[in-house]
C-alpha cells in the first residue's frame, strides 16, 4: 500500500496489534500523514511496518491539490493509491480528474486504471468508456469497450470500439488510433470506417478497410 507516514491516527475506537504492528480503527477515523495527506472514513487500518493503510465509508483523501473521494481507499507502498465505489481523483495541478467503478493511479510512475463506467480528463480532452487504463506522465492512453473521445484543443469527438492515444509530453505530435467502428468528426469533416489514425501535428486522418469520409469544411482539418 502508498506509504502514509501517519503523524496521528483518530477514531472513536482503536485497537493496537503489538505483534503485526498494525492498529485498526473504527468511527469517524482521520489520519494525517507527514507528508501533508488527510484521509477520513468510517474505518480503517494503519500498518507500522511498511506505513500503508486502507480506510472504508464515505472516504474523501486531501493533499495539497489533490482530492479523492471513495467507498473504500487502499494505499500501496509502491505508491499506488486505489479507490473502490464511485471514486473521483482529481489532480488539480494537473488540470486531470480520473472516475470510475475502481481507480488505480501511481503516483511515481504514473500508470493508471479505470475500471467500470471510466472518464477521463485532461488538458487536451475527455475519454469515456467501461475500461480505461495507460500511463498518464508518458501520456499513453487505453480505452476499450466502446470509446468516447472529446477534445476542444484538437476539435474533434471520436467513437470507436477501441482506441490508443500517444503523445511526447509537451509537444504537438499526438496520435489517435481508433479500431471497431470508428468515427471522427473533426472541424466540420467526418470519417468512419473499420480503422482511423489521426495525427495532430500533420492534421492528417489515416483509414483502413472501406472507409466513408464527409468533408463539408474543405479549409484543411
Amino acid at each position: 500500500m502508498h506509504t502514509v507516514f501517519a503523524d496521528d491516527i483518530t477514531a472513536d475506537v482503536l485497537t493496537y496489534n503489538g505483534k503485526t504492528k498494525v492498529v485498526t480503527a473504527d468511527g469517524n477515523v482521520i489520519i494525517n500523514g507527514n507528508d501533508g495527506a488527510t484521509i477520513k472514513g468510517e474505518h480503517g487500518a494503519y500498518h507500522f511496518i511498511d506505513r500503508s493503510a486502507w480506510i472504508a465509508g464515505n472516504v474523501s483523501y486531501s493533499k495539497a491539490s489533490t482530492r479523492i473521494t471513495a467507498e473504500r481507499l487502499e494505499l500501496y507502498s509502491d505508491k499506488t493509491i486505489q479507490g473502490i465505489g464511485n471514486v473521483v481523483y482529481h489532480d488539480g495541478a494537473m488540470n486531470r480528474t480520473l472516475q470510475g467503478d475502481a481507480v488505480s493511479y501511481n503516483t511515481e510512475s504514473g500508470d493508471s486504471n479505470i475500471q467500470g463506467n471510466g472518464y477521463l480528463s485532461t488538458s487536451e480532452g475527455e475519454v469515456r468508456a467501461p475500461h480505461i487504463w495507460g500511463n498518464l506522465k508518458e501520456i499513453q492512453i487505453r480505452g476499450e469497450g466502446g470509446v468516447h473521445i472529446h477534445s476542444e484543443v484538437n476539435q474533434i469527438t471520436a467513437y470507436g470500439d477501441t482506441a490508443i492515444y500517444t503523445k511526447t509530453p509537451n509537444q504537438n505530435n499526438g496520435v489517435l488510433y481508433l479500431r471497431g467502428n470508428a468515427t471522427a468528426h473533426q472541424r466540420g469533416n467526418s470519417f468512419s470506417g473499420p480503422e482511423l489514425v489521426l495525427k495532430d501535428e500533420e492534421q492528417i486522418v489515416e483509414t483502413n478497410g472501406r472507409s466513408t469520409l464527409v468533408i463539408t469544411n474543405s479549409e484543411g482539418f
